[in-house]
């Protein structure tokens, strides 16, 4: 008897091959739309937290800091990093929050999921008072 050499074809190398990357194809989208989602809660909820360390400086000192870009609000010498451990400089796609401030009101917005899934998680925005609102909702 002969003694037969056990191995896969190269054909069923190509077809196992295809099989993954057509799982691949599948999955890649549903993954990172995901990732996605998570960086819109993750930056909608870091700018709540700069919402809340406005109001807290306003409890304390009467007034809300004001600020005329993003690069103020997260500066390494903001007023704010007495109320929050870290200020965000930006959000999970690196765009730059937005701000408007004066010392009796202010307006905090972020940016929507860039791509397909922009209608569904739009614009935000958090108004004097932690008040949340979406792009929508602000017309």
């Amino acid at each position: 008897m002969k003694n037969m050499q056990k191995a896969f074809s190269l054909i069923e190398l190509l077809i196992v091959v295809g099989i993954l990357a057509l799982i691949a194809s599948l999955t890649l989208p549903v993954v990172k739309g995901n990732q996605d989602k998570a960086k819109y809660q993750t930056s909608i909820i870091n700018l709540h937290e700069v919402a809340k360390s406005m109001e807290k400086h306003y409890l304390e000192k009467g007034y809300y800091p004001e600020f005329s870009s993003w690069d103020e609000v997260s500066a390494d010498q903001s007023p704010l990093l007495e109320y929050i451990n870290d200020v965000p400089k930006a959000d999970g796609w690196d765009r730059k929050y937005t701000i408007s401030s004066t010392k009796t009101e202010y307006k905090l917005g972020g940016f929507a999921i860039p791509g397909k899934l922009s209608e569904e998680y739009e614009d935000y925005f958090y108004l004097t008072g932690v008040k949340f609102r979406t792009k929508t909702q602000m017309k």
